[in-house]
């Protein structure tokens, strides 16, 4: 499959959570390059498991000519982002390329307002409580997602084992609030779930300490 036809599907996958309050314009209007479209459909995976397994209804919720951002940042509501709800849940939103306050400058007691470039780190999917703004903190963060369409290096388990330590502290077994997917528990204080999603099939050698702190290793190329 080209990365047209890649293109392509992801917006037929992504169109279905569209609302009368979306625009109808494409979600991956203009050039984008390899790694914005493996987000993307890493971003389609995600949403697809968590309406699947874990039974969320899913709505894109965004302004007119929306678009999937290009550069990290704090949330910004003029950009599209995906709502979560079910039954007895506390409703969800699933945002891309956002930037979170570190559990370090937590501990700093660093308002938001004044946290510096070490502060804060990116991921690519993110899922929050339904009305978080800003920068997330550790303890908003249910769901982080790291995506790499690109050979699978050792740096990049080191930065993926830091963005860990930024989000949570080891510790035993703590329930996530989800069922089956990503997991019901992790080794984590706060509890959330990190995952590396990637292209290259040597994505899984780097898995085992991933099973020590928590972290999914996921081969999964594009369509």
């Amino acid at each position: 499959m080209t990365l047209q036809e890649a293109q392509a599907q992801i917006d037929q996958i992504l169109g279905t959570y569209r609302t009368r309050t979306a625009s109808g314009e494409t979600l991956l209007s203009g050039a984008l390059t390899p790694g914005k479209v493996y987000e993307a459909w890493v971003l389609c995976q995600v949403l697809q498991r968590l309406h699947g397994e874990e039974g969320y209804d899913v709505e894109l919720q965004g302004a007119p000519g929306v678009r999937l951002k290009s550069s990290p940042g704090p949330i910004n509501r003029s950009y599209p982002h995906f709502r979560l709800t079910a039954p007895g849940k506390h409703p969800l939103e699933v945002w891309t390329d956002v930037e979170f306050l570190s559990l370090s400058a937590s501990v700093r007691g660093v308002p938001p307002e004044y946290a510096a470039r070490c502060d804060y780190h990116e991921l690519d999917v993110v899922v929050v409580p339904a009305g978080t703004s800003g920068r997330p903190g550790p303890t908003d963060v249910r769901v982080g997602v790291e995506c790499k369409n690109l050979t699978y290096r050792k740096e990049l388990l080191r930065a993926l084992l830091g963005v860990r330590r930024e989000l949570s502290l080891l510790t035993d077994a703590t329930a996530t609030g989800f069922r089956y997917w990503p997991r019901d528990a992790v080794p984590a204080q706060p509890p959330s779930c990190l995952l590396a999603y990637g292209t290259d099939p040597a994505i899984g050698v780097f898995s085992p300490p991933g099973s020590v702190f928590g972290i999914d290793f996921v081969h999964l190329p594009l369509p």
